[in-house]
């Protein structure tokens, strides 16, 4: 199904406790989304072996993310990039700053009537791109880009994704809380050995 859209962009705050274990926040509504693009880099191997590829891996490495937002609040740039706002909301940019890691959720209009909804687990953002022009005979809207990075958490997570209607269970519950993953329920269809080496070849001397 194609993507038609793109709405409810999110962020959560994150914590990380003493062994080492990701924990967010409650999410908080970030922007509007004009536009969102994941560039994910993907680490590439192949063992070559009789003359042939005999086996290739693809791991993940990082991502970039570029968000187009209608605007970024004061109080939300401090929160994202490690700033500091003082009581007459003036916000300060500092060059010891150090932007948090967050989760970043957001879902994109699909047709049908399903979305697909998408949370990056470990995201920090760069100081945003921002675009200032004179009023001409015609109105030009300027709209800040942001771009983060997003990685693996210390679990090997990286993002979760769900395809469904904002109705679903699923799908009411993605913005309330950073979506985990359930425990995964063995197949009841699979028959096959764990133990079964079959598929390794003939491993004998000659």
């Amino acid at each position: 199904m194609a993507t038609i859209g793109l709405r409810d962009l999110f962020y959560a705050p994150t914590t990380e406790d003493s062994q080492g274990v990701e924990k967010y926040g409650t999410p908080v509504r970030m922007a509007k989304a004009i536009q969102a693009q994941m560039s994910t880099q993907i680490a590439e191997a192949k063992l070559f072996a009789d003359d042939a590829v005999d086996e290739a891996v693809k791991e993940f490495i990082s991502g970039t993310l570029t968000l187009n937002i209608n605007d970024l609040l004061p109080r939300i740039q401090a929160i994202l990039l490690g700033q500091q706002q003082d009581a007459d909301s003036v916000l300060f940019a500092h060059g010891d700053d150090e932007a948090p890691y967050v989760a970043v959720g957001f879902r994109a209009t699909k047709t049908r009537g399903k979305f697909k909804f998408i949370w990056l687990y470990k995201v920090k953002f760069g100081i945003p791109d921002e675009n200032y022009q004179t009023k001409g005979e015609s109105i030009a809207f300027q709209t800040p880009t942001i771009v983060g990075t997003y990685i693996k958490r210390n679990d090997g997570e990286w993002k979760a994704d769900y395809v469904g209607t904002p109705t679903d269970e699923v799908g009411k519950a993605w913005f309330t809380a950073v979506r985990e993953k359930n425990p995964i329920t063995p197949d009841p269809g699979d028959t096959s050995d764990p133990g079964d080496t079959s598929d390794l070849g003939d491993t004998q001397d000659p």
